[in-house]
């Protein structure tokens, strides 16, 4: 076997007198003859770092046989540093310069035919030009190996799904904002823009258009948005809660006074003022004392009409505490006078519904 040691650039020739043997064809005596296909053997050595192209270069004259063949153990250790090492005309990878590996290089009959075969010590390097397509099995490859960095690059917005065939397939979804993925029964996936009664942003924020939010509770149960039964009056605004309610109050007989008048409330709610309206001339100082259920007076809450007021005019209090009412219970109200029996109130509660 023959050494040639690798250049940092520049061709090394591989002589045909050095290192051959030869396959006897048919020659019985042994001897070397014309009819004989002759085998070179080579060994590369050297430690280098290329400069330039490097190349182990065919040194015959004219053509060689059909069927010559060489052998080169790669044994050197070459850091390419951007260039190229070839043999024979065929590019070396890289990462084979770091191991060893053997080339085969056969004539055949046109041109050289080179081989690169996995490293010979054992360590064992496999390229794409010595995979068979379709080679590599779903059993070859480790379960959690493909990375997304060894995917197919798949453009912006698209996404991988399954198709009617049941192939992955992609689907655009970001043509448009907002847009989202809805089950298709034939296509497998949809992309669709929401439209109709309302719109999300690629923010997420739902718009609901106008007027499409129905409560009518004669409607069928599939004919409106809102079930029956459902809005509550913490759904509504303060102002929306509002709601009011009135009693007549005498003064004009004793049997109507000094005693508790009780005064259902439907509802629950809370007492935020009172109203009395003076509708018959009082003989004398009036007044209204206004409790809860459970008999505390209302803070604010007492109406005092002295007896030189105007009919029509109007009294109001603010209630501030104590002003709770549950429904199905009484507020209490207490009139008295202070001396002549005479004049008519119109006491109108102002409240808020609660839930």
């Amino acid at each position: 076997m023959h050494e040639l040691t690798i250049l940092n650039s520049g061709s090394v020739n591989a002589p045909v007198n050095a290192g051959n043997e030869a396959y006897i064809a048919g020659s019985a005596s042994g001897n070397i003859d014309s009819t004989d296909i002759l085998i070179y053997r080579y060994r590369l050595i050297g430690t280098v770092t290329l400069t330039g192209a490097s190349s182990i270069a065919y040194s015959g004259v004219g053509s060689p046989a059909k069927n010559e063949e060489y052998e080169f153990n790669y044994e050197a250790s070459v850091t390419p540093a951007g260039n190229t090492f070839s043999i024979f005309g065929v590019a070396v990878p890289d990462e084979l310069l770091s191991s060893k590996f053997t080339a085969k290089c056969v004539y055949d009959g046109s041109a050289w035919k080179v081989k690169l075969l996995p490293s010979f010590d054992g360590v064992g390097i496999v390229d794409s030009d010595r995979l068979a397509a379709s080679s590599v099995t779903t059993a070859k490859i480790e379960d959690n190996a493909v990375t997304l960095a060894k995917m197919a690059g798949l453009a912006k917005g698209k996404i991988i799904y399954g198709d009617a065939s049941g192939n992955p397939a992609d689907i655009e979804l970001g043509s448009a904002d907002g847009r989202m993925l809805l089950g298709d029964t034939s296509a497998g996936v949809a992309a669709v823009d929401m439209s109709g009664d309302a719109t999300i942003s690629k923010t997420g924020a739902l718009t609901i258009a106008a007027g499409v939010i129905e409560g009518d509770a004669a409607a069928s149960a599939g004919d409106r948005n809102i079930a029956a039964a459902t809005i509550e009056p913490s759904n509504l605004t303060a102002g929306a809660r509002k709601d009011s309610f009135s009693i007549r109050l005498d003064f004009d007989d004793a049997s109507k006074l000094g005693g508790q008048i009780f005064l259902p409330v439907c509802y629950n709610c809370t007492v935020n003022a009172v109203k009395a309206t003076l509708v018959g001339a009082a003989g004398s100082d009036l007044t209204v004392i206004i409790k809860d259920a459970g008999g505390t007076v209302m803070t604010g809450s007492q109406i005092d009409v002295p007896s030189a007021t105007v009919v029509g005019n109007v009294i109001t209090s603010t209630v501030t505490g104590n002003n709770t009412m549950t429904g199905g219970t009484n507020m209490i109200l207490e009139p008295s006078a202070a001396g002549t029996l005479a004049g008519h109130l119109h006491l109108t509660f102002c409240v808020t519904r609660d839930n």
